[in-house]
């Protein structure tokens, strides 16, 4: 399997974690609850998908892959940055209101992971 294509499957898997992920936080928002153990896990898996496709996306780069366009390495970089940055943000608050910001979070995360499949060449 060439780094092409480990890179488009984990896009697909975090195209899907990030809608998945989206969903869970506005559910749970709905529904009355904080942000849990399990949503936590959910949100770090998610930032793991995000770093292990940028890295392998700096692999291509090195190897002399160039991405369609420059504007892709962008979104990645958005990708990496905006869950830890949203953490931070946050101060880690576990509560309704912050279900409500990680699931709002997870589907920007979604469109800015559409947008950097589709300029991706």
């Amino acid at each position: 399997m060439d780094l092409n294509s480990i890179h488009r499957s984990l896009s697909t898997a975090l195209l899907l974690f990030t809608a998945l992920s989206g969903i869970w936080g506005l559910a749970a928002y709905a529904r009355g609850r904080g942000v849990t153990g399990s949503y936590w896990g959910i949100l770090a898996c998610l930032e793991l998908l995000a770093v292990g496709q940028g890295l392998v996306g700096v692999a291509m780069l090195l190897s002399g892959e160039q991405p369609g366009r420059l504007v892709h390495i962008l979104y990645g970089i958005v990708a990496v940055v905006t869950l830890p940055g949203a953490y931070a943000y946050t101060r880690g608050r576990d509560d309704r209101r912050a279900a409500l910001q990680y699931g709002l979070l997870c589907l920007f995360l979604l469109g800015a992971s559409l947008r950097a499949a589709a300029t991706a060449g």
